[in-house]
């Protein structure tokens, strides 16, 4: 077990590696914020002394080994724009990201475990059915665009829910239920599709030979058995929700990491950039590494493999 957490924990550090390297020159791809900080009367050596301030001066190798030096040590960087340490910003940013994404994540995965729970035990076709085309219908919607949806129906139409900010307990309702419900769709659809998988196998048709009822046969032997594989992609899941907020915290006003990025890259802030892409991508890895060795914990032939 110590040799399979050792090798997630090395690939980890090894993807971490090629997401620093990979954020460093994608955010340079975006201009040179020089041009963007100086008014449009700066002259080309007020130019060339800004971006001497900024080290921006130096061949792009020498600005990529500091960087990597530095990430290392857990420096990535002053942002040009508020001369703060960026990582303090984003830092400062991601509690407001993970509630929303969190919130969301356990909403939409019990929802979808305890329908699938009741179509299963219920043995209706009818109902099963009921619930997968409402989850298809779900998900063919945007979420920005449902919470657009829900924005006009909860907030302008009949004033019940503020639309934007977080301010309050009520703010968080509409976000929270936008992404809940995608989550829903998607959690519905595997446990349904693992359970007809699985009820084709001898092993559940001898429990059902012997006697064992539906609830138990569910509860105690299905259930266990379909959440293995749902639990891989939860993990990878949960990493892509609290990258994939900008959007939503976009149209919901949300002050999270996502619109810190947004305001990043337009202003081309390489360091803000680069601190929450990182942010997200350690997140992302972690959760993953965490699965990987949850899976191998219930399921010793992850292991051997």
């Amino acid at each position: 077990m110590i040799g399979f957490i050792a090798a997630r924990l090395g690939w980890a550090l090894l993807t971490l590696a090629a997401i620093l390297t990979f954020v460093f020159f994608l955010a340079r791809l975006t201009g040179d914020p020089v041009r963007l900080m100086l008014p449009d009367q700066a002259t080309q050596a007020d130019v060339d002394a800004m971006r001497e301030y900024l080290g921006l001066n130096r061949p792009m190798i020498e600005q990529y080994w500091d960087f990597m030096v530095s990430a290392a040590q857990g420096d990535l960087g002053n942002s040009i724009r508020q001369q703060r340490p960026a990582l303090d910003l984003v830092l400062e940013r991601l509690p407001a990201t993970l509630e929303l994404a969190i919130s969301a994540f356990v909403i939409g995965f019990s929802l979808a475990l305890i329908l699938a729970a009741v179509g299963e035990v219920s043995g209706s076709r009818r109902l099963k059915n009921v619930l997968l085309w409402a989850a298809t219908i779900r998900q063919a919607i945007p979420p920005y665009l449902f919470g657009i949806l829900l924005i006009l129906l909860l907030s302008v139409n009949m004033a019940l829910l503020p639309a934007i900010g977080r301010n309050s307990l009520a703010s968080y309702v509409i976000p929270v239920i936008t992404m809940a419900t995608f989550e829903v769709a998607l959690y519905l659809r595997l446990f349904n599709t693992f359970f007809d998988e699985l009820r084709s196998n001898d092993w559940v048709r001898t429990a059902r030979a012997r006697g064992v009822g539906r609830l138990r046969l569910v509860m105690r032997h299905l259930l266990p058995n379909a959440i293995l594989p749902v639990i891989t992609v939860a993990g990878i899941n949960l990493g892509i929700l609290v990258g994939g907020t900008v959007v939503l915290e976009m149209v919901f006003n949300w002050p999270g990491l996502g619109r810190l990025i947004v305001q990043g890259v337009t202003q081309r802030d390489y360091p803000i950039v680069q601190a929450g892409v990182v942010t997200i991508a350690v997140i992302f890895i972690l959760i993953n590494a965490v699965v990987d060795i949850l899976y191998g914990l219930l399921d010793p032939r992850v292991r051997l493999s």
